[in-house]
């Protein structure tokens, strides 16, 4: 209220509101984030993750690329961009994102799993 442009207050709280299962609220503060940030590479994969999590895929991938085309190097944003195409059916090209995520980071265990699931699947 005091400050309602400060970027980091709106991240802060959507990042809360997520995790208490208020994702339509986290929701708001991540699009307010953007609308103070656009490039805010971070608040684009969290609203992604949050998306994800609500069945809206296609917007979340559309985050996750966002994130993606601000910090290409942003692993987890590759991770999540690999969840959300996975759960899409789509699991060649999530195959890929969590190859290129393990390039960048080649211990980073969420893709490492990710990848041998779907390997594994016949």
């Amino acid at each position: 209220r005091i400050k309602p442009d400060f970027a980091m207050a709106h991240y802060n709280l959507a990042i809360a509101l997520a995790q208490t299962g208020k994702t339509q609220e986290a929701i708001e503060h991540y699009e307010q984030v953007l609308r103070i940030e656009p490039d805010n590479a971070a608040a684009h994969n969290n609203l992604g993750t949050v998306l994800a999590h609500m069945g809206k895929i296609e917007e979340a991938i559309g985050h996750c690329e966002q994130a993606l085309r601000i910090k290409p190097d942003y692993v987890e944003a590759r991770n999540n961009l690999g969840n959300a195409l996975a759960q899409m059916g789509r699991v060649p090209e999530a195959i890929v994102q969590y190859q290129q995520a393990l390039r960048i980071k080649p211990d980073f265990t969420p893709a490492q799993n990710a990848l041998a699931r779907l390997q594994a699947r016949p």
